[in-house]
């Protein structure tokens, strides 16, 4: 017995053994699973910081080529690109003084969210709004405990969504205004990009994919925004809460891999950080305690 299995290439398989067919069953599933993740990366839109589209936000390393790449290239058509400091965003107090400080907000800046993606989208720091802008947040790795995550991912896709549409703070087309392609990007120095994702996730309107071990995050359900479907995956991520509540290692795990077309590795940190964010909001709802969680379990 064959089996067809790509561009006219035949897998033998031998019915003589229960074992060797199993074999081959399971290369064709491994096969077929690479094949979708592949496929689903394929249709991941590149990240950019010179084109006005998606993805708007990238959280990425400091030593990525990609960066180097496009931070000199956006320099070179003068664009211009502005360094923060994560570890001055301990709270959201703090993420508006830093905000409001290193782009020269007006001084009727409101220190709110919506005052934030107001004041993002319609920018009238350095070059007042004529310039495409990459803001870059270094030292981002301890916002991946800050509970504002969620919420401050979610304002950057909607100021930068805007700002490179020229839309106003309604979302209505604002002739008048020149569109600028404006993101953000968060350098990690030690975590994994893959850990932050289900967290900016819970952001309103955002859909995460993970490409090229970068994670990317655009605007999704508003009108000319990116679909909440592949190769996007729309938050919260709550398709394997049952799994992680009823100690369901592995099979969270693969719903994890399979929904975001990512590596096990990946899957394993986005695993994780769902894991603790249940363990703090629903801890009633477990079926064993942490000390019992995954006794047992190797990958």
């Amino acid at each position: 017995m064959s089996v067809l299995v790509e561009d006219g290439r035949w897998w033998p398989a031998d019915l003589g053994g229960s074992g060797s067919l199993a074999t081959t069953c399971m290369q064709l599933i491994t096969w077929a699973l690479s094949k979708c993740r592949a496929g689903i990366s394929s249709m991941t839109p590149k990240p950019t910081l010179m084109e006005r589209r998606s993805p708007w936000v990238v959280f990425t390393l400091p030593a990525d080529p990609w960066l180097a790449s496009e931070t000199a290239a956006l320099v070179q058509r003068n664009g211009l690109v502005l360094r923060l400091d994560g570890r001055e965003m301990r709270d959201a107090a703090s993420v508006f003084r830093t905000f409001a400080r290193e782009l020269s907000f007006v001084g009727y800046f409101g220190h709110n969210w919506m005052a934030l993606v107001d004041c993002l989208q319609d920018w009238h720091g350095p070059g007042h709004g004529n310039h495409d802008l990459a803001i870059l947040i270094d030292h981002a790795d301890g916002l991946l405990e800050a509970d504002f995550l969620g919420v401050l991912v979610s304002v950057f896709v909607d100021a930068a969504f805007k700002s490179n549409l020229r839309l106003d703070a309604d979302g209505q087309l604002d002739e008048w205004r020149q569109r600028m392609a404006q993101h953000f990007v968060f350098l990690l120095d030690h975590a994994a990009p893959a850990a932050f994702t289900e967290t900016a996730a819970r952001g309103m309107y955002v859909a995460v994919a993970l490409s090229e071990g970068r994670l990317l995050a655009t605007l999704t359900d508003w009108p000319g925004s990116d679909p909440g479907s592949a190769p996007w995956t729309a938050g919260p991520l709550a398709f394997a809460d049952d799994e992680i509540l009823s100690g369901l290692t592995m099979q969270g795990i693969e719903l994890f891999r399979d929904h975001l077309g990512c590596s096990i590795h990946e899957a394993v940190d986005i695993f994780s950080s769902r894991h603790e964010y249940l363990r703090r909001e629903r801890p009633a709802d477990f079926t064993m305690s942490r000390a019992e969680y995954g006794r047992g379990f190797s990958s």
